[in-house]
């Protein structure tokens, strides 16, 4: 059976490993003078080399050949090489997370280190994943680490520090590993492919690199899936089979539309990544990482390593502000999470397109009722409707308080012209024996005088609904079937859709308590116009006073 890479080219001397240069130039100097202490403690993230140094430690401290002033061990005389092969007597690794009980580690460390080494100077104890130990486990490794035997080293190794005693943390040499940098992570992943036998392309090695994010170990294990492909020359083509894609000038393409707020391109783009199968979600976290670039460029912070971006990256830092850049950047972090749950695929990379090229849709006012009867509903239409009664049981102590389900008594309401629609109440008990008759009456006007409610109802069924319900407005109302039209034909298309419609048709359900079938058009660009007309003149009102104030003190508004 083959080795894994990782476990291949696993570090034997200090010089083969990479990063982490703060923790190897301390050790070195400890183990040259002679000046070592009894315990440490390596903390950090999975997969970077704490398990490693910790080892390189043991070997360097027990090699029969080292000189004094050294620090490398041989790798060649028989401590090295037990070491190596995880044979050694004189170094115990113990996994934490398996022998978590007290007497496990009684027998296993505590009377294990009261015996002088089979061999070799120093009995070196290694225990993986330390932060695993019950309570009981580290009172008991407390003493003899605090006073431990001169033949003892204690390495402790964890990924979660903080679930560490003080008293342990305490009595050892503590050094926290990073993330290798991408710049040493590249050449080291390309050297390894190169031994291998394999010329990777630049663009393959950078795709590893940044899925991986600077986790050695991780990088190593994705490195070898792309080796098994078999072509001794791999390409980016030949790697989308394993890798998904990253396409660079696709993500400056979308980041150029956003910052000019053009939408019609900006979601042809979206659509068409949907249509060569590119993975959404690594997209949009490489629109993210590039929008981060952008604004430490605008920033004016150093960018050497970055010669991959090109003029266009430092064309479009001048173009847009840091503002502009900060608000695109929090728009898509919020929808990389709900593209995790999205049932249309692109229709949350759609709904923050329009949410940051339509300025309009952060004020929301529906359109005026009577607009809307005189523009779709005939006069006679609107005189003559009969409403509609369902008789609706009803528990004994609720038969002098019920309430329709729009959230008005229906004591209190008075007949009104429109369409009205009766509804069945589901929510009542199904084993009273009284019944009483319920009118449950809905307006065309009441809908769209209520229909901020019903975005409000969006955010706890279906969060990416909420901003396409901003630019919606109800057109016609007739029994149960409602008609309803937005602003974009876009949005209008995709709740045609049979499970998009099923999630509109449940917000309203939650919004009046009513059951509608729904039926969606686009607005008349009349109606359009009279929408944005009317959330302009709103925007003007609402900054009116703040006007006023800034032109009594001489002030401006900064965003």
């Amino acid at each position: 059976m083959s080795l894994t890479l990782y476990r291949k080219y696993r570090p034997q001397t200090f010089a083969e490993l990479i990063g982490q240069n703060h923790i190897k130039l301390t050790l070195e100097n400890e183990i040259k003078t002679g000046a070592v202490s009894h315990a440490y403690l390596f903390a950090g993230p999975r997969g970077i080399g704490k398990t490693t140094v910790a080892r390189l430690m043991a070997k360097a401290l027990n090699c029969h050949q080292r000189k004094n002033g050294e620090f490398e061990p041989c790798d060649q005389c028989p401590s090295c090489l037990e070491i190596k092969e995880g044979k050694s007597l004189d170094m115990i690794e113990v996994d934490a997370a398996s022998n978590t009980q007290v007497d496990k580690v009684r027998d296993n460390i505590v009377d294990s280190a009261r015996f002088t080494p089979y061999r070799d100077k120093f009995k070196i104890f290694i225990i993986d994943e330390v932060h695993m130990l019950s309570s009981s486990s580290f009172n008991a490794l407390l003493k003899t680490m605090e006073e431990p035997p001169a033949h003892c080293i204690f390495i402790l190794c964890t990924t979660e520090l903080y679930k560490l005693p003080e008293t342990i943390v305490s009595r050892c040499q503590h050094f926290d590993f990073r993330r290798v940098d991408a710049k040493v992570l590249a050449p080291y992943l390309k050297n390894i492919a190169k031994e291998e036998g394999f010329n990777l392309d630049d663009a393959v090695v950078k795709n590893i690199v940044t899925l991986t994010g600077g986790f050695v170990r991780d990088s190593l294990s994705l490195l070898g899936q792309v080796l098994s492909l078999g072509k001794r020359d791999i390409k980016i083509e030949d790697a989308a089979a394993i890798l998904p894609r990253s396409d660079f000038e696709l993500v400056a393409r979308l980041a150029g539309f956003l910052i000019k707020k053009n939408a019609k391109e900006a979601l042809e783009l979206v659509n068409t990544l949907v249509e060569e199968g590119v993975d959404l979600e690594h997209f949009t976290a490489d629109l993210i990482e590039y929008l981060r670039k952008l604004i430490l460029i605008k920033l004016g912070v150093e960018t050497d390593g970055w010669q991959e971006t090109g003029e266009q990256m430092y064309a479009q830092a001048k173009e847009a502000e840091a503002s502009q850049i900060l608000k695109i950047m929090d728009v898509f972090m919020a929808r990389l999470n709900d593209l995790k749950r999205a049932e249309i695929s692109q229709l949350p990379l759609e709904m923050g397109v329009i949410e940051l090229c339509e300025d309009s849709l952060n004020n929301y006012v529906p359109l005026a009722p009577q607009v809307v009867k005189t523009a779709v509903t005939p006069a006679k239409t609107i005189k003559k409707e009969t409403p509609v009664e369902v008789k609706t049981e009803i528990p004994e102590n609720k038969k002098d308080k019920s309430v329709c389900h729009s959230g008005l008594d229906p004591e209190s309401r008075k007949e009104e012209n429109g369409s009205r629609i009766g509804v069945r109440d589901d929510t009542v008990a199904a084993g009273s024996d009284k019944k009483q008759e319920i009118l449950i009456n809905l307006t065309l006007e009441e809908i769209n005088n209520r229909w901020p409610e019903v975005i409000v109802a969006s955010h706890t069924v279906n969060q990416s609904a909420a901003i396409a319900l901003q630019t919606a407005h109800v057109l016609n109302l007739k029994e149960n079937n409602l008609e309803i039209g937005f602003e974009h034909s876009f949005y209008c298309e995709r709740f045609k859709e049979i499970k998009a419609r099923k999630i509109l048709e449940e917000i309203l359900k939650k919004a009046f308590a009513c059951d509608f079938v729904v039926k969606c058009s686009v607005l008349p660009s009349d109606l359009k116009a009279a929408a944005v007309k009317a959330r302009e003149q709103k925007k003007e009102a609402a900054a009116e006073p703040i006007n006023m104030v800034l032109e009594d003190f001489g002030g401006v508004v900064v965003e």
